[in-house]
């Protein structure tokens, strides 16, 4: 069974193979991103103008 200072020493030994816990880059994800959802906004937009109802005349009074 192990105690709790051994558990502790295998805490800090894991912790210091772990980074710094900072992304480094990834700015080409998130342009990629951006660009993905104002395209998909895009054609949803003109999805919609395309099947918007047409002006049907109704009768003149």
């Amino acid at each position: 069974m192990l105690s709790v200072s051994s558990l502790m020493v295998l805490a800090q030994a894991a912790a210091g193979q772990v980074g710094s816990g900072r992304i480094q880059g990834g700015w080409g994800y998130v342009w990629v991103s951006y660009g993905i959802t104002w395209g998909a906004l895009a054609l949803y937009s003109l999805s919609l103008w395309l099947r918007r109802p047409q002006a049907t005349p109704g009768p003149k009074e």
